[in-house]
């Protein structure tokens, strides 16, 4: 377990906790739409016989104003096969560093991010003992670290959501979901951010990454 949690360590805090340099990498999203105007319609062909005028008996009926649909709140998603053999959703702007353990997409402030990494072959629920156990242990890079929940979730998976004082002056809100991959090998799927932004913006963002996440070999094959 102690070296375990050395590990653990090393990958949630290298280069000082989440929140690491920017790295362009990945694909930019394609498939922007552009909306053209239809041209009005103009006449043509021979000229009409000039009919007498016409007094309207009534005012005409102004021409309701259109109310702009909402905005959607929360960035676009685009899936990525990232060259780790998973696919995870990305954020619009949001840019991809590979720290040689883990894979992290970060939004273009740095505050928020989207983190994947081999654990280890031990059981899902055992890794995050183990990663609570190392946090709570290292006020240093994580301080105030507070548990809120650690529990086993469906599918022999397993969560563990936290939060602790960042370096920017912002309480880090994170939920760690932990779950089994290829060759036995357990992943942690992080999704962190500001405590602002939860429940609505990250909350959404991770809904969306439990669904659209998978390994390579277990991705459905793209439509077309």
């Amino acid at each position: 377990m102690a070296a375990l949690a050395g590990a653990l360590i090393g990958a949630l805090a290298g280069g000082g906790g989440y929140l690491l340099t920017r790295h362009d990498g990945g694909a930019a999203p394609t498939g922007t739409t552009t909306l053209t105007a239809t041209p009005p319609v103009t006449a043509s062909g021979s000229p009409s016989a000039t009919a007498s005028p016409t007094i309207p008996t009534s005012a005409p009926t102004p021409t309701p104003t259109p109310t702009p649909s909402p905005t959607p709140t929360g960035p676009h998603l685009t899936p990525f096969q990232d060259p780790n053999g998973f696919t995870v959703l990305v954020p619009d702007g949001w840019q991809r560093r590979d720290d040689g353990h883990s894979v992290f997409y970060e939004s273009p402030d740095k505050l928020s991010l989207v983190q994947v990494y081999a654990m280890g072959t031990d059981p899902p629920y055992d890794q995050a003992l183990a990663t609570d156990a190392a946090l709570s242990a290292d006020a240093t890079r994580f301080p105030g670290y507070h548990r809120i929940r650690l529990e086993r979730t469906a599918g022999g998976t397993a969560e563990l959501e936290y939060a602790y004082n960042h370096s920017s002056g912002t309480v880090r809100h994170a939920v760690d979901h932990i779950t089994n991959g290829p060759n036995g090998t357990a992943y942690a799927l992080i999704v962190a951010g500001p405590e602002g932004d939860w429940p609505t913006g990250l909350q959404d963002l991770r809904a969306a990454e439990l669904t659209g996440f998978c390994f390579a070999a277990q991705c459905p094959s793209p439509a077309g």
